[in-house]
């Protein structure tokens, strides 16, 4: 049987545990060390990395793919503690050892911390403890990132529309249609803000449909060539049921943004997108659906409730994004299965 020295403490502890990094800021913290007896520690070693990995199985194929953000090592010492000439340092129990480290995160767009399905965007400092004759032990620590998305830059205040209209059918005999047309102010929202939407829907079918709108989050994940795409709704909002030959207009409907992660789209092998979804339900046949793009950010955007609804006041004099979108076959998919996703 091989008798191990009993190391006491051995953990990573940052200088602000509770801070949510983003770019160029620098994360600092210490080693600490307890021991059991008197123990000879040849290093104390840091490895800190921030890797986006997508991880599925399809068949026989393993579809993984990574993705590199930080990658930093160290070799930590003690301050005013005497070293032997290779480095190694004795170590006597009732005393605290802390080894400082420090570094930097790369300047430029860092992956939001993220955990999905079959995905996720993950950030550690991991410590190595080796010793004379025995196994190395290490101890990992997760911090949290946050990419800064500023939603106030002009492409995202930029005021987005869509159309579209369904011809419905009843055993094969034209039954009218159902449309529906729906605008927003902007692109980019953060947690807590409005989305205030307006809408027109139009019933001529002899059902009676109703009107709903909620936020979409879509979560796409890229490896080996394959992609897997997941949708969830988050949060709903509904109209008034219209029968047959009448109309709704929404003026200033709105829909809150509750606590979701940011917006990631700028890594290679996982995105997650968010819309804003405009539908109409219509029984016995496919809904029709409207999709505007929406850009979660970090910066807060400054428009609470009472600035959405005034904004909502004059959007009408705007000059929209008309995005036509043609009508999908009864037949075609035309908004993929959702799927319940891990919590972030």
């Amino acid at each position: 049987m091989v008798m191990f020295k009993k190391i006491k403490t051995f953990e990573v502890a940052f200088s602000e545990p509770d801070k949510v990094y983003s770019s160029g800021d620098k994360v600092a913290g210490r080693v600490v060390v307890e021991v059991a007896e008197v123990t000879r520690v040849t290093r104390v070693r840091v490895l800190a990395c921030g890797v986006a990995k997508v991880l599925w199985i399809k068949g026989p194929q393993q579809c993984k793919q990574e993705m590199e953000y930080l990658r930093y090592e160290d070799v930590l010492t003690l301050d005013d503690h005497p070293a032997d000439a290779d480095g190694s340092v004795i170590l006597r129990p009732g005393n605290t050892y802390e080894y400082k480290f420090g570094f930097e995160l790369p300047q430029g767009p860092l992956g939001t911390t993220f955990k999905g399905k079959y995905g996720c965007v993950d950030y550690w400092v991991k410590a190595f403890l080796d010793r004379p004759s025995f196994p190395t032990q290490d101890i990992k620590k997760r911090f949290e990132v946050m990419d800064q998305i500023d939603v106030n830059t002009p492409d995202l205040m930029s005021p987005v529309a869509a159309k579209k209209e369904k011809k419905v059918s009843c055993m094969f005999i034209p039954d009218g249609h159902v449309s529906v047309s729906a605008r927003i102010d902007r692109k980019g929202f953060c947690e807590g803000d409005d989305i205030c939407i307006n809408a027109d829907f139009e019933n001529t079918c002899s059902r009676i449909v109703m009107p709903k709108a909620a936020i979409v989050a879509k979560h796409t994940y890229l490896a080996n060539g394959q992609t897997k795409v997941f949708s969830q709704k988050l949060s709903c909002v509904r109209g008034n049921h219209i029968v047959s030959g009448m109309s709704e207009s929404w003026r200033g409907k709105t829909l809150r943004v509750k606590k979701i992660k940011p917006s990631i789209l700028g890594c290679n092998i996982l995105r997650v997108e968010y819309f804003l979804q405009i539908y109409v339900s219509v029984p016995g046949s496919k809904k029709i659906i409207l999709e505007l793009p929406l850009v979660i950010g970090s910066k807060s955007s400054g428009i609470g409730s009472r600035s959405s609804s005034m904004a909502s006041q004059t959007s009408s004099e705007m000059s929209w994004v008309d995005l036509n979108i043609p009508d999908a076959p009864e037949g075609e998919q035309s908004f993929p299965d959702a799927f319940l996703l891990l919590k972030m």
